[in-house]
Order: C-alpha cells, then structure tokens, then sequence
C-alpha cells in the first residue's frame, strides 16, 4: 500500500488539522489509484480537481475528499463522461454526497450501460485529454461485454477512424493517434492472455502483416477473436519479410496463412508472389486494402472482408 509519509510529504501537518487525518502526496496519490501522476497534475490545472491542504511547509496535499473527488472523476471518465463534465460533477458535489456518487458510478461496468456510439465519444473524449486510463477501461470493458468482433466492429474500429478523420482536420495530433493505439493493443492483448492457454496442437495458424507493413493492430485483433473461438496462432507481426515466411510455411505446412497489407502493393511485390504461390493443404487469406486488385493472379488465396467474416472462415477451415 503506498505510504502518504513518503520524503515529500513527511512534513508536520498545519495547526489545527486531526492527528487522524491523513494527507497523501501525488505521487502516492497515483500509486494508490492507479492513476499517472502527470495524469492527476492534469486534471488539477485543467479542471481544478486536486489537493487542498496545504502542510506547514506549504506543499499541497490530497485529502480523504480530494482523493474521493478524484475518484469519482476517474469513474465518470470510465463510463465515458468527458473529463471536462466528469471534474464538474465531483467538483460540485458536497463531501457528504461523495460516496453515494462513488458507489453509483462504480456500479457500472465500464460503460455498460452505453451504447456504441458514446462509448467512442468517451474514447474520443479521453483522447482528446491524454487520459488512457479512460480509454483502457471503455476498450476493456467494450470486449467484455459485446466480444472482439462486436467490440472491433462496434467500437474500436469506429474509434480509431474517427481519429484519424480528426488528425487530418488538424483538431487532434498524432500523438493522440498513437496513444490511442497503443492503448488499443495493450488492451486486445490482455483480453486475450484472460481467455488462457489454448490449445497449440491442432492445426497451424500463421497471421503476419506483410514486408514493410508497420500494422500489427489487425493481427492482434485477429489473435484475440482466434482465441474467443478456442484457436491458437503465431502471430509473426508487422514487415514480416517474405523469404522467411516462404520458408516458414515450407517447413510447417500451416493450414492457414493469413496476412495483412495496409499499403499499395504489386503484382511484382514478393510477397504477393510467395502468398498467390502457395497451394493446398495450406489456406492463404488476404487481408487489408493494400493487396492487387486481380482476382486471376490470386491463385489459391481468399480476400477477407472483416474481422467477423475471417474468423468464422478460419474457424470452418480448421472444423
């Protein structure tokens, strides 16, 4: 448990303050929450939800209220309040409300309670604030409740197309792009280490995004709705060079190959020649916008439309 008495708090308190009240730092603060320090000096200057004791010494300290205040914030931003109207509510709540409102906002589920569309305001929202604690938990809770493929399709994908939208219009920067996904990721990731170890020995499933292809996001999607449905895969990730992928697939003889390509590629791409050469028993499935649009020189190979249509095909090739 983090200690309020830490090297920057351990000062006397002011005159007058109980023995029993006790004042906690920001950095103990964080601790405590869970919460980045740089996140709580944030909503501090933005929203003016922050300490206010100050000691002897006159260093701020969050009080029991403050920390309660700061809690319901954090709470209202999960459910996908904007921090803006989140650090209005607490700030005008009186301390003896604070705990019914505490005890209301954590009833819900990480927006539960929210459709699809203000679930991706409240991640634009957050976003928009730096706050990936609020983006995590609307990710997190958004897979628990509707699944990957109704969480991708529903809320993630929608998410991240509406930032980008807003970072061409210059009213986001690409850092908020990158946070966003990096969040994103983070959150696929966990949720499919919570479904457990699966089992590796039946059929093979090589997912890689193509050579100079930085995406890795729709394989880990991919990953995640493969172990919703009881499939392991060997995720290679992104620029996944073909020579090696040629030479993998020789040595295994996957079932399925499925790879990712986000930027244009020709029909002289190697890569475009590895994955249209390969034949029976192997399965190649292309997915991404980048792949030549020639349904002749594919060969052997499928296009996916969408998350929800490669896994059920994957999942009827392998039985």
């Amino acid at each position: 448990m983090p200690n309020p008495q830490s090297d920057e708090a351990a000062e006397p308190v002011a005159t007058g303050t109980p023995v029993a009240a006790m004042v906690w730092n920001v950095g103990s603060v964080a601790e405590r929450l869970g919460i980045s320090p740089s996140t709580l000096r944030t909503w501090e200057r933005r929203y003016g939800v922050g300490p206010t004791h100050r000691t002897a010494g006159g260093h701020r300290r969050y009080t029991e209220d403050d920390i309660a205040r700061v809690t319901l914030v954090q709470a209202l931003i999960n459910r996908g309040a904007p921090p803006m109207e989140a650090a209005r509510v607490a700030q005008e709540l009186p301390a003896t409300g604070l705990a019914a409102a505490l005890s209301d906002a954590s009833d819900d589920d990480h927006g539960a309670d929210l459709d699809h569309a203000q679930i991706v305001d409240g991640i634009i929202a957050a976003a928009e604030a730096y706050e990936p604690t609020g983006i995590a938990s609307l990710v997190s809770g958004a897979l628990r409740r509707d699944g990957v493929i109704g969480a991708w399709a529903g809320v993630i994908a929608p998410a991240l197309i509406r930032i980008g939208q807003l970072w061409s219009e210059g009213r986001l920067g690409i850092e908020t792009e990158h946070l966003t996904s990096e969040v994103v990721v983070s959150e696929l990731r966990a949720h499919t280490r919570a479904i457990g170890r699966l089992d590796t020995s039946g059929p093979t499933i090589i997912v890689a995004s193509a050579e100079s292809d930085l995406h890795s996001m729709p394989l880990i999607a991919l990953e995640a709705g493969l172990a919703e449905a009881g499939l392991a895969c060997h995720v290679l990730g992104a620029q996944f060079p073909a020579k090696a992928l040629a030479s993998m697939t020789a040595n295994l003889q996957p079932t399925i190959v499925f790879v990712w390509a986000s930027l244009p590629r020709t029909e002289d791409d190697e890569m475009w020649q590895v994955v249209t050469g390969m034949a029976p028993p192997t399965t190649v499935i292309l997915g991404g916008p980048g792949w030549p649009d020639n349904p002749h020189a594919r060969g052997h190979a499928t296009v996916s439309v969408n998350l929800e249509s490669t896994v059920a095909r994957i999942a009827s090739l392998v039985g």
